[in-house]
């Protein structure tokens, strides 16, 4: 037989009540969810930043560096042989990450279809990009 039990640390009823169970601890759903509402603490969330700082500042003048390498003359059309289309975007040619985000020397104008054709492609990305592992020199076959 179960004994009737006092509600555990219920600020509404104080009341006993008979357990269904010999687990159950509380009167009712009102007292049990009082309960657990001045046990838990706020938790505070926050949000991952999407870029350092440094990296803000340092993207901030790339873009303003690439805005001044795509008006010069120079680069008005893409870079891959036999393309006669507008440079859209830049190729990165030594990647872009650390220093080489604002190196102008590895900066190569393209349009759209041959940037994204350079991520797909080895085959054309081996020809015009330079390597990662040759410090910057391109691969001779």
């Amino acid at each position: 037989m179960i004994k009737p039990k006092l509600t555990k640390n219920c600020n509404i009823c104080g009341n006993s009540f008979k357990p269904f169970k010999t687990t159950d601890k509380y009167c009712s759903w009102k007292c049990a969810n009082s309960d657990q509402k001045e046990d838990k603490k706020e938790v505070k969330f926050y949000q991952i930043k999407k870029q350092s700082d440094k990296l803000k500042k340092d993207y901030s003048v790339y873009l303003k560096l690439r805005k001044e390498f795509l008006s010069n003359p120079d680069n008005k059309y893409c870079f891959i042989d036999g393309c006669n289309r507008l440079a859209t975007t830049i190729e990165h040619t030594k990647g872009r990450i650390g220093k080489n985000l604002l190196d102008v020397s590895g900066w190569r104008p393209c349009c759209w279809n041959h940037n994204s054709e350079l991520e797909n492609n080895t085959e054309l990305s081996e020809k015009y990009q330079y390597s990662k592992f040759h410090k910057g020199k391109k691969i001779k076959k």
